[in-house]
């Protein structure tokens, strides 16, 4: 029993059954095609192996058992042998020539090889430089500003405001200024002590301790005026937090002296 006539007895109606004919025929002819891309495929795949395993035999056949090391041996030799055969020709030019591209290719090689190791070796100083100079940078801001008083609570403020100011020229830490040149001081170049005591202290008053009864009546608020850190010129979130967070009414005072209302 054919396929249409299988459809007639299973479904009566013309129109349909013919649309379910068509659709079988499609779908075979989809089938159809799809093995047959297979079978080119396959094909294709059976001949690249053939080809692969000619190739191997030849290799087999032309080294045997050699090892790549042998291999590597013998194409020494061969070459010798040829550079041989140029010498008994009387070649001179030919041998200079196949010498000097060998060593030209050595040579570039190894260049590159000491390159990269140079880039790698300058980028290690490099870095090593950078620490150590923000290393040594930091401990002396920090010895200089300890020894000048600063509150502890500050040493960071102060370790900020040195890594921003300072550098370091010919293995010394040299302060300049806007313009680029050095800051001097009162034998020479600035120093760390100047600068955490002197410099420090006026413009950054509020890392200091700060005396107690500073503002009040008698003292016309000059000592509070220069440690408020809620003016404009003097603003610091920093120690607005810190005096909010332990002097709550230091910091409501200052505020409305700032003209801050919260």
């Amino acid at each position: 029993m054919d396929l249409e006539e299988l459809l007639a007895q299973s479904i009566e109606d013309e129109e349909k059954r013919q649309q379910v004919l068509e659709a079988i025929k499609q779908d075979r002819a989809g089938l159809e095609a799809n093995k047959q891309k297979v079978l080119d495929d396959l094909k294709k795949q059976q001949e690249r192996s053939t080809r692969m395993e000619g190739t191997l035999q030849s290799l087999q056949s032309a080294f045997g058992d050699r090892t790549p090391d042998d291999v590597k041996a013998m194409m020494e030799r061969l070459e010798n042998d040829e550079m041989t055969r140029l010498a008994a020709e009387g070649k001179t030019d030919e041998i200079l020539k196949k010498h000097k591209e060998k060593w030209d290719a050595e040579r570039k090689s190894a260049e590159q090889s000491w390159q990269q190791q140079l880039e790698e070796a300058t980028g290690r100083a490099s870095t090593l430089e950078q620490k150590l100079t923000q290393e040594l940078v930091d401990n002396r801001a920090m010895a200089a500003a300890s020894k000048a008083g600063v509150i502890p609570e500050a040493l960071d403020v102060v370790k900020m405001l040195a890594k921003s100011q300072w550098q370091l020229e010919d293995g010394e830490p040299v302060l300049r200024d806007k313009d680029g040149n050095i800051v001097t001081g009162k034998k020479g170049a600035l120093t760390f002590e100047e600068w955490a005591s002197e410099q420090l202290r006026e413009s950054h008053p509020y890392i200091f301790p700060q005396p107690k009864g500073t503002g009040a009546p008698g003292n016309n608020g000059s000592a509070q005026a220069k440690a408020n850190p809620w003016k404009g010129d003097q603003r610091n979130l920093t120690e607005q937090a810190r005096i909010k967070k332990n002097e709550p009414e230091l910091a409501k005072r200052l505020m409305s002296e700032a003209g801050i209302q919260e």
